[in-house]
């Protein structure tokens, strides 16, 4: 027969390294500046209380938490009667240790790229940044591939005129859409991701997606969160 409190020692220590970070910070009012996170670890659980070691710099020193369950603050309130318990116990407590430095409990370090309807925003961005910087460019390249050439001429007249408006504003546009979606970029998704801890790179290349794409982002971050 397994070990219960081996086996929550295990998954703890091996999957969960952020809880236990923020278990010790919150509940062990531990400066996160001078956390080794690496070093924090469960080292005792019983249906009891749980044991969390962790190392601190200025000074180098290894210190131990103890936290009983059933006096342990989460906002459920959670009774630990049996080791049935701490599973649930551990994720509000999670989930409230987290809130309380304004986290999530869990880490975002998945890209989620562009689907089918927002991917097309990239080449629309391309040609209006080639607009933008001599429209004769692309001009010049339909007329002399004769594919592309019969394919426009299959276009609505309402195309092409779209397509004119869109080529003698190029810059204007490109202006006003990198405003807006600049704007996302600095009130509404660098908060969200801040809130997930998302890793600096994972950052950056949601900024840039955001920029390019504009809200599409904001919907599949919330969606996949």
């Amino acid at each position: 027969m397994s070990n219960p409190s081996a086996s929550i020692i295990s998954h703890m220590n091996n999957d969960h390294q952020l809880a236990l970070r923020d278990y010790v910070v919150v509940y062990g009012s531990v400066d996160p500046r001078y956390l080794n996170e690496d070093s924090v670890e469960i080292k005792e659980v019983d249906t009891e209380k749980i044991v969390i070691a962790y190392d601190v710099i200025n000074p180098s020193l290894t210190k131990t938490l103890t936290l009983k369950w059933n006096d342990t603050k989460e906002h459920e309130n959670l009774r630990v009667k049996s080791y049935a318990d701490i599973k649930s116990k551990l994720i509000a407590m999670a989930k409230y240790s987290a809130g309380q430095q304004g986290f999530v409990e869990k880490k975002l370090t998945k890209i989620f790229g562009p689907d089918a309807g927002s991917f097309p925003m990239y080449p629309i961005w391309a040609i209006l940044l080639l607009n933008a910087y001599n429209p004769a460019i692309l001009r010049g390249f339909a007329s002399n591939t004769e594919l592309i050439k019969k394919t426009i001429e299959h276009f609505p007249a309402v195309v092409s005129t779209i397509y004119s408006w869109t080529e003698l504003h190029a810059l204007r546009i490109c202006i006003g859409l990198f405003i807006a979606h600049l704007g996302e970029v600095l009130f509404i998704s660098r908060p969200f991701l801040k809130k997930h801890r998302a890793p600096f790179g994972t950052r950056l290349v949601y900024y840039f997606m955001n920029l390019v794409e504009g809200f599409p982002v904001l919907l599949r971050l919330k969606k996949n969160t």
